[in-house]
């Protein structure tokens, strides 16, 4: 990502603000008419725009509209795609300002690209790794403060008292001893006049009326209907459908195009080649576009386009060998470890332990497949360019917009929308880069569609990653010596430049769970690092990232390690775990799923355990026979993620979690043959469907009431291992690769030594 020239600031940037806002409206249903765009600009650039409130409204920060008709808007400056975002910090606004979350109205930033939208961490205008909440959770109780003693100083003025002697009550300044009210919008345009204050005092949880108890989300009876407005429902006066045809072969480059039939059909109005820009970190492949009046008609013309490509060098990529190929370059001394955690000499420790086992872990390239495939509108005209889209890191626009255009990041508005899923696609840069191309040359708007199919093979995936794993235990069955290496390209490569320049040459993306913020475990060696492999296939972000498959690796080896050592895999990790919060999870996940408890026959229980975001999980799977088969029959799920500001929410982020982590243990796979990816939609890359659910079992626990932690992404990584381990303990079989074949599982070969399965050559110290 860019971090250079994104903050907008002064009189520019509120006149856009302004006049944006001004139009917004229009997009209510999802249809934008007439926006006068360069000549808003211009204004704005010659001063002439208005930098103010309009006459009457109270703003007194960058999350708080109050109108004189008493309107109340709150804005949530971070992405929605389906996580109760809007829900959740706008209730902590609601809050201090004392007014009822859901009889307000919930907007997005008229201008995302305002400067105190910038991400506190990453510097850029983002959303992403669970931290919408965590982060923002004071800022924002402080805005909705600044407001409610901003209007309590207006009615103290116009009423000649003490502000000390006033309250609020819902929307209303009250003074009990006189019994005056006033709502807020009576007392906007006073209190429009006054100074912020620098500090205000924020309620005692005690007080709180929303924050921990909301039970419900925003926007659910109109998404129920089909009445909510996504990005795919933009509309715009003239407006040109585009679909894009990508090499099917990684990195190929077109040859030729034969566009005649293409243009026959009835409503194609052009075929457009794109140039791939795979020099730029993250940037798209080379495709040729339809652009028709309609989606259909562009799909037809798609199907009906002949072209010819070139040659690639990953023509003869082959996924199936990959863990091979992975396992061999840990060997490899030209591989360089970056140490996450040392601890001890794991390198002596070997020879005196009482015994020493070794294991192997892998999974494939996985798909983001948002409900709602990506999509994103374009405007370009007279050297400014206006998107419409729901985008996680709206910074992203700017750079599409300067690298493909040469357009200024002040000539770049962003209209930013809820959008049905995203899990790390949007995030993605290649589709604003096509569409910008695309909006240049057509001259007028263009919103880009993938169907399904061109979702499934437009590449950055969830990157496919090899674990190998070796421990000492002693005599007692306890843990000496544990070493471990991931072997991964690099998370951000493509969107951090000179992230690998650091001292330590880490990367923070790739090495989540296995590093000295998060690794649950302690024994007296310690040896685990990361292993950088780059296979030329483009990968990105993913929900969870590498927490998969890391938290994969270490809760199965953990697994394998207390079988080993003759221990409970409960008490095994118990005895190994330093955080009392975690120990705490673990404790109660184990009895709420009825661990130690008699079981029916052919039924067993495995567990798994992770934390991230300064939250904690727990997930147990009870499994049974089926035939020759397995099947899950329930999943329990303890979460502790401090506070947790909407419950329901956070239950529904949990119960998301399990869902995909379902997707992970049984069913996510994407194989590239000969450099072609070979899924092409629900039918060969299943995901999870209601029927596929086991019974779920949520228990949330506020482990420290006074800030939240991070819940969108914590609870899918533990349910892959929760299931192998309930496995093994069924049929003495260890799962080792996902996706599992749970069908067959119970009438393989029941092997119980970690080296029977997958022998190894040692680690490179």
């Amino acid at each position: 990502m860019r971090n250079d020239k994104q903050v907008l600031s002064g009189a520019h940037g509120a006149a856009r603000r302004r006049f944006i806002k001004q139009s917004s409206a229009l997009l209510a249903s999802g249809l934008a008419i007439g926006f006068q765009l360069p000549e808003a600009l211009a204004k704005a650039e010659n001063g002439s725009g208005d930098p103010h409130p309009q006459p009457g409204e109270f703003e007194p920060n960058a999350w708080v509209r109050v109108l004189p008709d008493d309107t109340i808007k709150l804005v949530v400056h971070k992405h929605d795609s389906g996580t109760g975002t809007r829900t959740a910090l706008a209730a902590v606004v609601a809050e201090e300002l004392d007014v009822d979350p859901f009889r307000v109205e919930v907007i997005t930033p008229e201008n995302p690209f305002y400067g105190d939208y910038i991400h506190p961490l990453w510097k850029v205008f983002s959303t992403g790794g669970s931290t919408s909440v965590s982060l923002e959770y004071e800022r924002l109780r402080r805005a909705g403060a600044t407001a409610r003693s901003m209007l309590i100083a207006a009615a103290a003025q116009q009423w000649n008292v003490a502000p000390s002697l006033l309250s609020t009550e819902n929307g209303f300044v009250v003074d009990k001893a006189s019994g005056k009210r006033a709502n807020y919008g009576s007392l906007a345009r006073d209190a429009a006049q006054l100074p912020a204050p620098k500090d205000v005092a924020l309620k005692d949880p005690s007080e709180f009326k929303y924050i921990g108890k909301l039970q419900k989300k925003r926007d659910a009876a109109q998404k129920a209907r089909g009445a909510f407005p996504y990005s795919i429902d933009v509309k715009l006066p003239g407006m040109l459908v585009a679909v894009v045809t990508r090499a099917p072969v990684i990195d190929a480059r077109v040859r030729s195009v034969d566009a005649k039939d293409a243009l026959a059909v009835p409503g194609v109005r052009q075929v457009v080649q794109i140039p791939g820009r795979p020099e730029i970190l993250g940037g798209n492949q080379a495709g040729v576009a339809v652009l028709a009046d309609d989606y259909w008609s562009a799909h037809k013309g798609q199907a009906a386009l002949r072209v010819e490509w070139d040659d690639s060098v990953l023509e003869t990529f082959d996924s199936a060998t990959l863990a091979a190929r992975q396992a061999a370059w840990l060997d490899d001394p030209a591989a360089r470890v970056v140490p996450t955690i040392q601890s001890g000499d794991a390198k002596t420790a070997w020879p005196g332990a009482a015994r020493v086992i070794e294991a192997a872990y892998s999974m494939p390239y996985k798909a983001q497949n948002p409900l709602e495939p990506v999509n994103v509108t374009a405007w370009a005209k007279d050297g400014g360019i206006e998107y419409w889209g729901g985008l996680q890191v709206p910074s992203t626009v700017q750079e599409a917009a300067e690298v493909i255009g040469g357009i200024p990041a002040n000539r770049v508005v962003l209209h930013e929308l809820v959008s049905g899923g995203s899990f790390g696609s949007r995030e993605s840069k290649y589709w604003l880069f096509e569409v910008t191309w695309l909006a240049l040359k057509a001259g007028k708007p263009v919103k880009l569609m993938n169907s399904r199919e061109d979702e499934m093979r437009a590449l950055f995936y969830h990157s496919a990653s090899y674990h190998r794993a070796k421990a000492a235990l002693d005599a007692h069955g306890n843990l000496t010596t544990l070493q471990l290496r991931a072997v991964m390209p690099a998370s951000p490569e493509q969107w951090e430049p000179g992230y690998f320049d650091r001292p330590d040459r880490m990367d923070y993306s790739t090495t989540e769970a296995i590093s000295k913020y998060e690794f649950a475990y302690g024994a007296p060696h310690v040896d685990i690092g990361w292993v950088r492999h780059e296979t030329g296939v483009p990968t990105g972000w993913y929900r969870a990232v590498s927490y998969i498959p890391n938290v994969f690796a270490v809760e199965s080896f953990m697994d394998e390690a207390a079988h080993a050592g003759h221990r409970d895999p409960v008490d095994f990790r118990l005895a190994h775990m330093k955080d009392p919060r975690h120990q705490a999870v673990l404790r109660e996940a184990a009895a709420r799923a009825g661990w130690g408890e008699p079981l029916p026959p052919g039924t067993a229980l495995g567990i798994a355990t992770n934390q991230a975001y300064s939250s904690y999980v727990a997930v147990v799977a009870r499994v049974a026979r089926k035939g020759d088969g397995v099947v899950i029959e329930k999943l329990t799920c303890v979460a502790d993620c401090g506070l947790a500001v909407s419950p329901g929410g956070v239950e529904e982020q949990l119960y998301g979690g399990l869902m995909w982590g379902l997707g992970h243990a049984t069913a996510d796979r994407i194989d590239i043959r000969h450099g072609q990816v070979e899924q092409k939609n629900f039918d060969t890359y299943r995901v999870m469907r209601m029927s596929d659910m086991p019974d779920i079992d949520i228990q949330i626990v506020q482990g420290d009431v006074t800030k939240p932690g991070g819940v969108g992404e914590l609870s899918s990584p533990s349910v892959a291992p929760a299931v192998a381990n309930a496995v093994f303990r069924l049929t003495g079989k260890r799962l080792r690769d996902t996706p599992f074949d749970l069908e067959k599982v119970a009438a393989q070969p029941d092997p119980t030594s970690s080296k029977a399965t997958h022998p190894t050559l040692g680690l490179r110290g």
